[in-house]
């Protein structure tokens, strides 16, 4: 028994340094495909399906403890990486806006579970590792009017919210999801992890993405060389 824990705990010990291994490559690439657009900065926002761990206004000192931690916490509170997404934030591009996100998402097991009492913080409700993915997911939204009317949203469902529009995406067995007025397009497409294991595989995806705009919406925002067919 006593065995039974100790590797237990091994297990939990490689687990996090695996996680540190891995984080680290996908913030590599998340940076990467910022390099090769106009956007010279990128934001991070971990609250979709878990909550990000917040400062505690009434902590005994402002630099020491500072965050708030409680009982009713969820474990996926702390994993980060579990599912993250990269705002990049707003470019120009002639008279359109271009603005842009990645989502990092680890684990799609909770939104493909057919468990009709799935819960995201029961990993025992997931579809199994074996046939769940782990994605990259590039959401763009190119537009002419002041703001964006259609960032994570469909006109045909107009008191949908984001989440419930994200989640109807990851659900689905769709990889590609665009939703368009006459003055603006949302694109958001899943890449399997599996597709950015070097430098080259990964331009094939950004070069396959920045078609996919194009053909889409008429603008290029991408580095050049991605619009060339040698890449793909």
């Amino acid at each position: 028994m006593r065995k039974e824990i100790d590797n237990i705990f091994v297990d939990v010990r490689n687990a996090f340094r695996l996680l540190s291994r891995y984080q680290k490559r996908i913030l590599n690439i998340v940076n990467y495909i910022r390099e090769q657009t106009p956007y010279t900065d990128m934001w991070g926002s971990k609250n979709w399906y878990s909550d990000e761990i917040k400062n505690r206004r009434n902590s005994p000192d402002k630099e020491y403890a500072k965050l708030n931690v409680f009982k009713d916490m969820w474990g996926l509170d702390f994993l980060y990486g579990h599912f993250f997404e990269y705002y990049f934030g707003t470019t120009k591009i002639g008279k359109h806006t271009v603005e842009m996100s990645i989502f990092q998402i680890s684990d799609d097991g909770y939104f493909i579970s057919n468990d009709g009492n799935k819960h995201m913080t029961d990993v025992s409700s997931y579809a199994s590792s074996e046939v769940s993915h782990s994605y990259i997911v590039f959401n763009v939204s190119v537009y002419t009017t002041k703001l964006s009317q259609l960032w994570l949203g469909d006109p045909n469902r107009p008191k949908e919210s984001q989440k419930d529009f994200l989640t109807r995406f990851l659900e689905s067995s769709k990889d590609t999801l665009i939703t368009s007025t006459d003055k603006e397009h949302t694109i958001l497409k899943k890449y399997e992890m599996q597709r950015f294991t070097s430098q080259s595989e990964t331009d094939k995806v950004i070069a396959d993405f920045a078609k996919i705009v194009n053909d889409n919406t008429g603008v290029k925002f991408f580095k050049e060389n991605f619009y060339r067919n040698e890449i793909l």
